[in-house]
């Protein structure tokens, strides 16, 4: 096994984990239960995996701000198809971590070939596709952003510095919270 404190720069997904717990066990793999994960057992043992392409699918709003998506992780490239407006980014993971400059423009077979090969995959696995919004808007999700820069984030702002302040009492001024005898 590798010792404490080793790292890798293997891509892997939390999908990785319950057949990797599996097989750490001696437990029998289920490949029926976990069909997108592999045992990371190989990089512990200071191997590596078998290069793969990394899938997620999110066919819903998150409680996070994210939106109906679908992504496709191949070496160092990641491929972001978003369904509201069927737009799709490409990033070049090795060049642009924080995925800064989206490169769709410049590599449109590559696009093509990922897009092709995300979309194979999901329809292999039996995806459920979200359904269009028909009251989505662009110029309403550009309205709200604008609003959250200018209005929500600096309200947030001062909360946080009021948090700060000297003068902060908490037991009396916690979010609003106020102390009852329930």
């Amino acid at each position: 096994m590798v010792k404490g404190g080793a790292s890798t720069l293997e891509p892997v997904t939390g999908a990785d984990f319950y057949p990797t717990i599996l097989d750490v066990a001696g437990v029998d793999l289920k490949p029926e239960q976990h069909l997108d994960g592999k045992s990371l057992l190989p990089i512990l043992k200071g191997g590596a995996l078998e290069e793969r392409p990394l899938f997620w699918h999110y066919p819903h709003y998150g409680n996070q701000g994210g939106e109906p998506s679908s992504v496709i992780r191949k070496g160092d490239w990641k491929l972001i198809h978003y369904y509201e407006d069927d737009r799709e980014e490409l990033y070049n993971l090795k060049d642009d971590l924080e995925e800064l400059t989206n490169v769709a423009s410049e590599h449109t077979d590559l696009q093509k070939q990922l897009s092709e090969q995300l979309f194979a995959y999901l329809d292999e696995v039996g995806a459920r596709y979200p359904s269009k919004d028909p009251e989505y808007s662009l110029q309403k999700e550009e309205a709200y952003l604008k609003e959250i820069v200018e209005k929500k984030l600096p309200s947030l702002e001062k909360q946080r510095l009021h948090f700060l302040s000297s003068d902060f009492d908490p037991k009396n001024d916690w979010w609003g919270s106020k102390v009852t005898n329930d």
